[in-house]
């Protein structure tokens, strides 16, 4: 086929078709409406454009507000410049540094091997080992950085399965020699008859002598039958044994990308988009109360448990089957499986052993680690005062602790007593920090003033009036499957930051807590399962060759309806107590009155 077609051509050049299209194609939105609020609304098209196709880098394509809110006279300059790092940005500076020093040493390693060490090696109980320890880290660090660091691990693991299933093979082709060069069994006769016999068999020997034929006829038949009736025993074990391995591998590996998806949304750090909400709530609705560590954490925290586990039981169903005794994590199996995960213990022990003894520097990034969590707990915790009590109010934030917790990390000593070298380094962090995200929620936020300042937020509340005809509890499931369908193919923290404060005008039009949508939403877009495409960690699992686009798709779509129906289901039990979504609270319909006047 001729490379020389118009469809070659178009693949080739189309990331400069579409960002020569896309701002042609939307420009009549500004032309024949000419309000700030169409000029906010083509400036998101575009961008939306331009995040979803990612033509460019989505850190690229983040700097457009800088460009365009300025010219198309929507918000200051100076006004944009310092949406990019407010107080959330900060939040996210901090919590970084502390995760880059835990990947500089390697505490995350040696606390994922200590742990699936204490778990057991059994395959189901190491999954579940497995699933615990990759969502614990990505609590704390990037799930991308917490997957490329679990599947080495999980890699080695996975082979030496592979040995002992070949050593199995290696045994059931031995045993098909052992038949096809098996005694026939009239030698086992002649050697078991007695001496009475031959004398009988000799003077009877011409009537057998007549009869021989047949019988050595019958005897090679039956030889023949239960010859290939053992070996198609054996090949069909064999068959049965291989699919089963592979199977177990798929599962193996997809625990990990679910588990690291699934983990990072039980911190409010843990994920870009917990960040975009926290930000975009204090731009919206600057009365409502600060989304906290804390407050996050209650409810996401026991939502991140529950589905980890159901994650745990659905992809053994999936996979490789499961029945009640399975769902005991001490059930430890039969023989067979001792010997094969004493085998895989042994792996797991060698690579702990590699990390040699706890030096100096892990201790002290475990304590600084320890001291920040510490003091994003207790800092405004809601059963007795924090120690941000102490302090003016509202002048202290969970930025504050980060900030200084990372700036202890570049003066601390990774050696005592002597000094050769800080926990972290400035040449480091520039190496591997993730400025991309700092842009994106820059990026976000800027979007989301320009919205309120261009009364665009104020328009699409009157659109959404209609949708009052539903149930607060329908339009929650509608919109949760929608994100999490939609962020298959688009970003996490560029999904957030379009949708969201949609979803805030919604709330206000349908008269109900604008965290009853918002939060579900956030939690959402971090549940994509089906696609190598979706997130980083689909692809780095994929990369590994042991699975295939249709499992991960097959997988993931049962994955994503059970995330649609737990999160719905948490923030109409818990949560809804929790944030007392029952209420429209009125720091909301301060911002709810003025735009119904308006409207009508």
């Amino acid at each position: 086929m001729s490379d020389s077609g118009i469809f070659p051509l178009i693949c080739r050049y189309k990331n400069v078709i579409i960002l020569t299209l896309a701002p042609m194609v939307f420009c009549p939105l500004p032309i024949l409406s000419n309000t700030m609020a169409s000029h906010t609304a083509y400036i998101i098209l575009v961008m939306a454009t331009f995040w979803i196709t990612e033509v460019t880098s989505l850190a690229v394509t983040s700097l457009l507000p800088l460009i365009l809110l300025p010219l198309f006279g929507i918000v200051k300059a100076s006004v944009v410049c310092l949406e990019y790092m407010k107080d959330t940005n900060i939040l996210l500076l901090g919590g970084l540094l502390i995760a880059v020093a835990i990947e500089e040493w390697n505490v995350h390693k040696r606390v994922a091997l200590k742990i699936l060490l204490f778990v057991g090696a059994q395959p189901r109980r190491l999954m579940l080992g497995f699933m615990i320890v990759t969502a614990f880290i990505s609590m704390w660090i990037t799930n991308t950085a917490t997957t490329a660091m679990m599947t080495p691990i999980m890699e080695a693991v996975l082979k030496e399965l592979d040995k002992y299933n070949s050593t199995e093979s290696v045994n059931i082709e031995s045993s098909k020699d052992l038949y096809n060069h098996a005694v026939i069994p009239n030698n086992e006769l002649k050697s078991a008859e007695s001496y009475e016999t031959k004398e009988l068999l000799t003077s009877n020997r011409n009537i057998m002598r007549d009869h021989e034929t047949d019988t050595e006829n019958e005897m090679t038949q039956s030889q023949i039958i239960i010859k290939e009736a053992s070996n198609s025993n054996i090949f069909e074990v064999d068959n049965i044994k291989r699919k089963k391995h592979k199977q177990l591998c798929k599962a193996m590996m997809l625990c990990i990308c679910y588990s690291a998806n699934i983990g990072g949304i039980g911190t409010l750090t843990g994920s870009a988009p917990q960040l975009v909400l926290k930000g975009q709530m204090e731009q919206i609705f600057p009365k409502a109360p600060a989304i906290s560590f804390i407050f996050w954490f209650v409810h996401a925290f026991p939502l991140m448990m529950i589905f980890l586990v159901i994650s745990w039981i659905y992809l053994q169903a999936v996979f490789i089957g499961i029945r009640w005794k399975h769902l005991s994590c001490f059930y430890r199996g039969c023989k067979e499986s001792s010997v094969k995960g004493k085998e895989l213990y042994l792996v797991m022990k060698q690579q702990y052993d590699a990390l040699g003894p706890v030096s100096f520097a892990e201790i002290e990034v475990m304590l600084s680690f320890l001291l920040l969590v510490v003091l994003w707990f207790f800092r405004e915790p809601t059963i007795f005062p924090g120690w941000g009590s102490f302090f003016k109010s509202q002048y202290i934030t969970d930025g504050t602790p980060a900030v200084l917790v990372g700036f202890l990390l570049f003066q601390l000593p990774s050696k005592a007593p002597n000094k050769p070298r800080q926990l972290l380094s400035w040449p480091r962090v520039q190496k591997v920090f993730p400025w991309d995200v700092l842009f994106l929620l820059g990026a976000g936020f800027a979007l989301a003033k320009a919205c309120e300042d261009s009364k665009l937020s104020l328009w699409l509340s009157c659109q959404l009036v209609g949708l009052k005809v539903l149930s607060p509890f329908l339009i929650v499931l509608i919109i949760s499957a929608m994100v999490t369908f939609l962020t298959e193919i688009t970003s996490n923290t560029a999904t957030a930051a379009i949708l969201l404060p949609v979803l805030a005008s919604l709330a206000q039009s349908v008269h109900v807590h604008p965290l009853y949508l918002m939060l579900p939403t956030t939690v959402c877009v971090s549940f994509a399962f089906m696609l190598p495409v979706a997130t980083p960690p689909n692809a780095i699992v994929f990369g590994t060759g042991r699975i295939m686009v249709k499992d991960m798709a097959l997988a993931g779509f049962g994955m994503n309806i059970l995330g649609v129906l737990l999160i719905t289901l948490s923030i109409n039990t818990w949560g809804y107590s929790y944030y007392n979504l029952g209420n429209y609270p009125t720091w909301a319909n301060l911002i709810k009155s003025n735009s119904s006047a308006q409207c009508a």
